[in-house]
């Protein structure tokens, strides 16, 4: 009997708490034609890792109102320029660009003297840092070591003076000469750039036995390119192999922060004037970082990868600080988190300042694409039995798609001000403690873009430009307001073009390449990704108070409007409803003084190569002492203002406006 009670009583928490949460999940959506409870932890703690949803959005998990110094100190760009990098930075400065990310891989040191770089490159890496410091761009150097040139290396080639087959592991050379055992190696043997893919593990007269079978013929004769590697690739933390390259690295890190410094002529300042990033992704190029992947059977049995790149943060940030004066003023982040969802703010060292993520957003087509992931639907819950299951069918390619429900390894988990778990590890903006202490943990995007020749080979390069000139100001405007502290864009130019990741246009990368000084008029030559972001700068800098502190958090209390269109339409059932417009109406407050907000709004479509015609809606926001407030709509795309009108009643800021699929601002200017 007690247990048939307590059964009944547990039954009854359960519907209870169901019910409550349907209750909350369902007004975290539509009801009628209006959207209402814009904000709510719930948009994110109800997607677990492991889950994904189409319909709830993480990033309305909170809404925060952010000072505009914020978003102007914000804007970075990845800077590989070779040929006359003064003109490009700039082009780059004059339309608002802050900060630049560069590699300086630790391949580009001297051989036979780590204290210097390559000769051929040491100057291009100066002019390089010498034209971001004329035109006050603060340089982030990437620290990476990718297997193609992993260390210091010498080249050599090396004739084979009888056929070696496929499988085979002994080649004999016409000479050993200079090989050493464990350092030296073939290169590029599987047909990937890779230097010493296939280690030497043993030398007898002149034959070596190297440490993988070969996947191709080599015939008698050829010539083969061996490389001969400073440091040994990464073994377990503790070995004495790993220690020798550790020390190698910290080398590497003294070399390029004694270069930099020296270039920019910052050695007796607080602020050394530069910033580091350790490491660029581990999707490609990471190699050197296991020293198991250049042996056919497992070299090192004790080996973690996750322990390398963590022992190496950690290792990193120690010997930054044993060397404090050497990095005044330089903020460090951890590009190990680049592209996997595992390090999170509560793992890193005191010294270490940000974490790293790379959000390029990929083409994909539902139901097709749809993940392996459990999915959570509108309410909240978890479409368990196949029968309750439903998919929306539509496509997506649109610059914030890591911070949707789309991916578990939603970004958001780590830009919030709300700390989540990951397997039991805290994550979020708050999620460190040091000495006690929560300290802030931001997001440095070093890389992101769209390409839309990814997405259509043929697409025309005026067409390219305006798609990316959306992209820019819905990654500006939205991410610098959800948690990242920096966002680089990729790229200036190099090799890019206007039809894929080139931010600058190609006609003045072109006039950089044979000119000397600046265009005196350049409208011809600026992108329009360049022109609509120096257009929201001009508007968060006008009266701006780069020492605001009283910032006031806007609130959304309701989105009306009259059309109900969505993105993807559902199954006309409560827990799969359309995703309509409203839903993924984003705001985003900035503050510029005491009584002026810059606030870019706008409908984040799915699909970004995909045009929206403007539509209206009508926004009540929190209008506490804002009943005088004046109210201005401009599109900083079209350098227009458009029309809005506003009516304050009960304290509330009621305005009508049109949105569309790219940043228009809202500017209040409060006049009480």
């Amino acid at each position: 009997m007690i247990f048939t009670i307590k059964k009944i009583i547990n039954v009854a928490i359960i519907v209870i708490a169901t019910f409550i949460l349907l209750i909350a999940s369902h007004n975290a959506f539509s009801i009628g034609n209006q959207l209402k409870f814009y904000t709510d932890e719930s948009y994110l703690m109800n997607i677990p890792f492991g889950t994904h949803s189409h319909w709830l959005q993480p990033w309305r998990a909170y809404l925060e109102t952010v000072p505009a110094k914020k978003f102007l100190d914000g804007i970075g760009i990845v800077f590989q320029e070779k040929q006359n990098p003064k003109l490009i930075a700039q082009m780059l400065a004059k339309h608002g660009v802050r900060h630049a990310r560069f590699e300086i891989s630790w391949g580009m040191l001297d051989y036979g003297d780590e204290t210097k770089l390559i000769t051929n490159k040491e100057t291009e890496f100066k002019n390089r840092l010498i034209a971001l410091k004329n035109f006050g761009i603060r340089p982030l150097i990437l620290l990476n070591s990718n297997h193609g040139l992993p260390c210091p290396i010498k080249l050599q080639n090396k004739r084979v003076t009888t056929t070696a087959h496929i499988g085979d592991r002994k080649i004999i050379l016409d000479s050993v000469n200079n090989l050493s055992v464990g350092y030296s190696g073939l290169s590029n043997i599987s047909g990937k750039k890779w230097a010493a893919e296939a280690l030497i593990t043993e030398i007898r007269g002149n034959q070596i036995t190297i440490s993988k079978p070969l996947s191709k013929n080599i015939m008698a004769g050829s010539s083969i390119e061996i490389a001969t590697l400073k440091y040994k690739p990464f073994s377990s933390p503790g070995t004495i192999d790993y220690q020798e390259t550790l020390s190698g690295w910290f080398n590497y890190i003294n070399t390029i922060a004694g270069f930099v410094t020296k270039t920019l002529e910052t050695e007796n300042n607080d602020d050394k004037g530069f910033d580091l990033e350790i490491w660029n992704e581990l999707t490609f190029g990471s190699n050197f970082l296991n020293i198991n992947s250049y042996y056919e059977h497992q070299l090192d049995e004790h080996y973690s990868k996750k322990d390398i790149s963590n022992n190496l943060i950690g290792e990193t940030a120690r010997y930054i600080d044993n060397h404090s004066n050497d990095f005044l003023g330089v903020k460090i982040t951890n590009g190990f988190a680049n592209t996997i969802p595992w390090p999170a703010s509560s793992q890193l060292p005191p010294r270490i300042h940000a974490l790293s993520k790379h959000p390029y957003p990929k083409f994909k087509k539902y139901p097709q694409d749809e993940p392996k992931s459990k999915p959570v639907n509108a309410l909240g819950l978890r479409d368990l039995e196949f029968q309750s299951k439903f998919t929306p069918h539509y496509s997506t390619f649109f610059p914030e798609s890591s911070a949707t429900g789309l991916l578990s390894s939603t970004i958001v988990r780590d830009m919030a001000p709300i700390t989540s778990e990951v397997h039991g590890v805290d994550h979020g903006r708050y999620g460190r403690k040091i000495s006690g202490q929560v300290v802030s943990t931001p997001i440095w995007i070093t890389e992101a873009n769209v390409s839309p020749s990814n997405y259509d080979p043929n697409i025309s390069n005026e067409r390219a430009l305006k798609i990316k000139a959306k992209a820019a100001a819905r990654y500006f405007c939205f991410f610098l307001n959800k948690g990242a502290e920096r966002l680089y864009l990729f790229a200036a130019g190099g090799r890019w073009k206007d039809n894929n990741l080139a931010v600058v246009q190609e006609n003045f990368l072109k006039y950089a390449f044979s000119n000397s000084d600046y265009p005196i008029k350049d409208d011809f030559y600026i992108s329009p990704a360049l022109k609509v972001l120096k257009r929201i700068c001009d508007q968060m800098t006008l009266n701006i108070d780069s020492d605001l502190v009283d910032i006031k958090q806007l609130k959304i209390i309701s989105i009306t409007d009259s059309h109900n269109h969505y993105q993807f339409q559902g199954n006309n059932i409560e827990k799969h409803p359309n995703l309509y417009n409203r839903d993924v109406f984003t705001f985003l407050p900035f503050q510029v003084n005491q009584k002026k907000f810059v606030i870019p709004y706008y409908i984040m479509t799915r699909n970004l190569m995909e045009d929206m015609v403007s539509e209206s809606f009508t926004i009540k926001i929190n209008g506490e002492q804002l009943s005088k407030a004046s109210v201005q709509v401009y599109d900083p795309i079209n350098n227009r203002k458009l029309p809005v009108s506003t009516k304050y009643s009960h304290d509330n800021l009621s305005i009508k406006l049109t949105a569309t699929d790219y940043p228009y601002l809202l500017i209040i200017n409060n006049n009480t």
